[in-house]
């Protein structure tokens, strides 16, 4: 399994290197962009009487836009990649078949409660394991990492959120992506103090990478690498 997921996207040289590894001198690559994570919503009440934050749904306003010459779109094909471009609200028999015909699965960040979300709706959680063994890299920016994850929490869930937290269970390790002692709540002490609360509510064994901008996890086989400059800490 090769994994590169990221806090912040192609953003220090040691990320670029980890993919050129991991793409192994292959040419002639396609790349899928899973955009969903990045739609523009808004979190609303379903009904009279609900509490917010708790009780909040998610409300499309306006899909993404294809990046076009920009972003990933740019990078991969700057390399000479097929790029094309998956919704996870596309029908999921389309979805499936975009992401079998591919070499990489780009998933870029965005809101991570709304893309675990149509990510189940699709069906990805059924296949997506078995496309990684094959041989699929898997890349990532910030949100787009949970989907591998046993578990969202930390940053992304609240236990009284009426909101999914359950991952596809990929890996066995969790991750705090944009990790930086200048955040007040992202503090190596808070994170530590927020795991410990999880422990007492849900089951969470897991390791807990704290993943600054410009750092990445690298996953190749059976080797996993915290990567990129600054100081690198887990919980």
């Amino acid at each position: 399994m090769k994994l590169l997921l990221t806090s912040n996207g192609f953003t220090s040289p040691e990320i670029e290197q980890a993919l050129n590894k991991l793409i192994d001198e292959r040419t002639n690559l396609r790349v899928a962009v899973i955009l969903t994570a990045s739609d523009h919503i808004e979190w609303v009440l379903e009904k009279e009487g609900d509490v917010a934050p708790y009780d909040s749904v998610a409300r499309l306003i306006k899909e993404r836009e294809a990046p076009g010459e920009g972003g990933d779109y740019a990078y991969f094909k700057n390399k000479g990649f097929d790029v094309i471009f998956v919704d996870l609200k596309e029908d999921p028999k389309i979805v499936k078949e975009k992401l079998q015909s591919v070499d990489i699965i780009d998933v870029l960040g965005g809101d991570m409660d709304w893309l675990l979300d149509w990510a189940k709706k699709a069906g990805l959680r059924e296949y997506l394991k078995d496309l990684l063994d094959k041989g699929v890299i898997y890349y990532a920016a910030s949100a787009g990492n949970g989907l591998l994850m046993p578990d969202v929490g930390l940053t992304w869930w609240n236990p009284k959120w009426k909101a999914d937290h359950v991952g596809f269970g990929v890996v066995d390790f969790t991750m705090v992506v944009h990790q930086k002692d200048e955040d007040p709540e992202k503090t190596i002490s808070k994170l530590t103090e927020k795991k410990k609360y999880y422990q007492t509510v849900t089951s969470f064994p897991w390791k807990t990478y704290l993943v600054q901008d410009g750092q990445a996890i690298v996953v190749d086989g059976d080797k996993i690498e915290h990567i990129g400059p600054g100081i690198k800490n887990y919980i």
